[in-house]
């Protein structure tokens, strides 16, 4: 009996002293690294820069307008001033508007696909972790979640090296 107690004790004692395998991830760096990330935001900015190049024109047409009404404005009768003061304010709004819509629309197609990435980047650390037999891997940011962690404890090179090749390697399919 005293020898069973012995061994599982023994048993026992040597579970507990196994470590846990964790690392840590700079989650800033690994999203401001990832290539696809890049891209995507680069080019919903472009998709951005040519919605203003498109209501570029009419916005200066409008302006041209308005500068020619307060010019005129003081010498024209008074139901005429109204009058157009009336129309250059609908444009105004309409103007105003339309720029709204289509910057909503681009920053909800810009949210989507960026969350898209970022859970994308959330497997992967996990697959990873689960690979390479991970106990635990930490996020590391500004808000302090690591605070301090070993260098060679610091996964975020070899998880970013990972999704930059399986990215690299989807664009030349």
């Amino acid at each position: 009996m005293k020898k069973l107690f012995v061994i599982a004790a023994t048993a026992l004692l040597s579970l507990s002293c196994t470590q846990q395998k964790t690392g840590y991830v700079d989650t800033e760096e690994l999203l401001t690294e990832y290539n696809e990330l890049k891209e995507t935001k680069d080019m919903f900015s472009a998709k951005g820069d040519a919605i203003n190049a498109e209501l570029e024109p009419k916005i200066q047409a409008y302006q041209i307008k308005e500068d020619l009404f307060r010019k005129n404005g003081p010498s024209m009768a008074r139901k005429e001033a109204e009058k157009q003061y009336a129309a250059l304010n609908a444009e105004a709004q309409q103007l105003q508007q339309e720029r709204q819509m289509k910057i909503g629309q681009l920053q909800t197609e810009s949210q989507g696909a960026i969350d898209s990435l970022i859970k994308k980047v959330k497997d992967k650390v996990k697959s990873y972790g689960q690979a390479k037999g991970y106990d635990f891997i930490y996020g590391s940011n500004d808000a302090g979640s690591v605070l301090y962690g070993k260098d060679e404890l610091n996964l975020t090179e070899e998880i970013l090296a990972e999704l930059n090749s399986e990215y690299d390697s989807e664009i030349e399919d």
